[in-house]
């Protein structure tokens, strides 16, 4: 193993942190600095304990050049660690990288640098609904040709900026076939992920779902008029293919109605509403999707 592995355990140390504590990680050292020898053992015991005994890593500063992957700026990349477990001959890669961005604006980037590079990215049948803090910032790829990929990557925010960590996986052609399949899972729904409010306090609910729908709501927090903030979301569900039916007004209710259709091509309806949230002000929003034609 390379004495560089050493330079591995910060990297190790603030992405295990990163992963259970939202706000910047922060790593303290006491006593005397460790050796290079030291710190390459305990480098080697964090990355190997991964894999368990027997296992393989190597370690690369930057992109492995034979990876279909680039990862220009704003993306920094500290790190790759290729590794096998006992037993299976084939490696697989984690990829340790670092953005300026905030945890939207990273996965945002990191979408658009993927789809240029040729990845696909993989359709999902789960419902998501309003942006929240519960909501993970996540990407699921494929990439043809001979060896085909399959890539998962997790944007982690640390306040102003964000981790991304990315799993490269080779994989063979039936389980390309399978990833290039519509989703076919309940509940099969195309409700988007509905981006927050600019410069808005939010709290959100985690979405309900079953075989026949899906519901989300969301408290926004703001002084921007009710027609403002219901157009914010109202334009989201448009550009992903709602169509407004019906428009009603009850007093400071205001329920508008869409046809739509899911991952699937099932035909359904769809609702966005907004009220007043007297108690500490703004609006409580709802999405929901119901009513799938068989």
């Amino acid at each position: 193993m390379s004495k560089k592995l050493s330079l591995l355990l910060p990297l190790l140390a603030s992405s295990a942190l990163a992963q259970t504590v939202p706000a910047a990680p922060t790593v303290t050292l006491s006593g005397p600095a460790p050796t290079p020898a030291q710190a390459q053992k305990l480098a080697e015991r964090l990355l190997l304990s991964n894999f368990g005994p027997g296992s393989q890593a190597e370690v690369t500063y930057g992109l492995p050049a034979a990876l279909p992957l680039k990862l220009p700026a704003p993306f920094e990349v500290a790190a790759t660690v290729r590794a096998k477990y006992p037993g299976n001959g084939t490696a697989f890669y984690r990829v340790f990288a670092s953005a300026p961005l905030g945890a939207s604006a990273a996965r945002d980037t990191l979408q658009a640098q993927l789809t240029a590079q040729g990845w696909k990215m993989q359709q999902s049948g789960q419902p998501i609904g309003f942006e929240g803090n519960y909501q993970p910032n996540f990407l699921n790829f494929y990439r043809e040709g001979s060896t085909p990929f399959a890539l998962n990557a997790t944007v982690i925010s640390t306040g102003k900026s964000s981790n991304v960590e990315i799993v490269l996986n080779p994989i063979g052609q039936q389980q390309l076939a399978q990833l290039k399949k519509q989703p076919n899972y309940m509940p099969r729904s195309s409700l988007p992920l509905l981006r927050a409010l600019p410069g808005s306090k939010s709290a959100v609910k985690y979405p309900a779902t079953g075989p026949s729908g899906s519901l989300s709501s969301v408290w926004v927090q703001t002084d921007k008029a009710a027609g403002e903030v219901f157009n914010h979301y109202s334009a989201q569900l448009k550009a992903a293919g709602w169509k407004a039916l019906t428009d009603t007004a009850t007093g400071p209710l205001r329920v508008v109605t869409y046809g739509l259709k899911d991952l699937n091509g099932r035909e359904a309806l769809g609702t966005l509403g907004i009220r007043p949230w007297e108690k500490d002000g703004g609006y409580v929003l709802t999405v929901s999707v119901q009513g799938f034609k068989p």
